[in-house]
């Protein structure tokens, strides 16, 4: 009854996010074209080699300068200072245009990689080719 069905639902709920974390916002493309693969009206086995989709994104590579000496005087409140400087990071992002668009990929400590997805090649050209029209047609 119900209570199987709830573990079904945390169960599936902790695997996306397992997945989420792990592949991140490339591999999620990557992991519903593999649920979509069908032969005979039958999902095929998971193939991480499908082919993939060329993008546009913006990488920020964050270093907190003198981290051990912020780590040894925060200690555990070093969390706040990191979360701090990415939300700064993150919200300059967004003010430029990229919107919500950006996560943390990589946490290092000290340093973290953020990526914000522009577009796939299609969509960037295409919005090219407005602003083009749009600058050149007055």
């Amino acid at each position: 009854g119900t209570y199987e069905t709830e573990q079904l639902i945390n169960t599936v709920t902790k695997i996306t996010d397992l997945l989420r974390k792990c592949w991140g916002v490339a591999g999620a493309g990557i992991i519903s074209s593999n649920l979509a693969r069908q032969e005979g009206g039958l999902t095929t086995l998971f193939n991480p080699t499908v082919p993939g989709e060329a993008v546009y994104a913006l990488f920020a590579f964050v270093a907190i300068d003198k981290f051990q000496h912020h780590l040894h005087c925060l200690k555990g409140d070093i969390m706040i200072l990191i979360n701090d400087i990415a939300a700064v990071l993150h919200e300059e992002v967004y003010r430029w245009g990229y919107e919500d668009r950006g996560q943390c990929n990589k946490n290092l400590g000290g340093a973290f990689l953020m990526v914000y997805r522009i577009g796939t090649v299609a969509e960037v050209l295409e919005k090219r080719d407005r602003a083009e029209a749009d600058i050149f047609s007055a």
